[in-house]
């Protein structure tokens, strides 16, 4: 899972400017990334919770697959900011800005107290637009930042293409009733709510 891109004007900034924003941007990207293999992890168990339920069964599979998908990528996360000369210990005593809480809490709050398969909005909408590998070199040029720098955004975008087209045919395959269907796209949208204040922390 990766935070988009696309909509980042870097083209338009200074070399400095460039390059403090590509900081701040993996920093944020670490502070989500990091809480997605315990999410999963969470949905899981809530999944197992109740035998004989199909949708919980299959949930229960795609998750316990994504998740192990997703693991280390935290990590991956960290090394690039360690390759620009951001320490482990530094990136950790980065605070998460209350919006990046609010988002992440929101899912266990969906996970322990309704229902697991809210999770799949929230998911769907991190992989649903994937970095493009033009996209991530034109930030190469423009940061003027190593190679070393963007193998998070690197591997995510020959990843998360694959991530998004399993998770929209699970959809497809799910036995989900219209109120399923409804708490997936209103989790989506309030995903996509937190994540224009995101953007906007990261812009400064």
């Amino acid at each position: 899972m990766t935070l988009g891109i696309k909509e980042y004007p870097v083209t338009k900034m200074s070399r400095e400017e460039s390059r403090s924003w590509f900081r701040n941007y993996l920093i944020v990207m670490h502070s989500i990334i990091r809480a997605s293999v315990p999410l999963m992890n969470a949905a899981l168990h809530r999944c197992r919770e109740t035998e004989g339920d199909k949708l919980l069964s299959m949930l229960g599979k795609y998750y316990q697959k994504h998740m192990i998908e997703e693991m280390h990528h935290d990590e991956w996360a960290l090394d690039d900011l360690e390759s620009i000369g951001f320490t482990h210990q530094q990136s950790f005593s980065q605070k998460p800005s209350q919006s990046v809480a609010e988002l992440v809490g929101s899912q266990y709050y969906w996970i322990y107290h309704w229902h697991p398969v809210c999770l799949l909005g929230y998911i769907s909408f991190l992989e649903g637009a994937p970095p493009e590998q033009d996209q991530v070199e034109k930030l190469m040029d423009v940061t003027g930042y190593p190679e070393t720098a963007f193998r998070t955004l690197s591997k995510h975008s020959t990843l998360d293409p694959n991530h998004r087209d399993d998770l929209n045919l699970l959809i497809d395959e799910l036995p989900l009733s219209s109120d399923h269907e409804k708490w997936i796209t209103s989790n989506a949208l309030y995903t996509a709510s937190k994540f224009s204040k995101i953007t906007e922390s990261i812009l400064g």
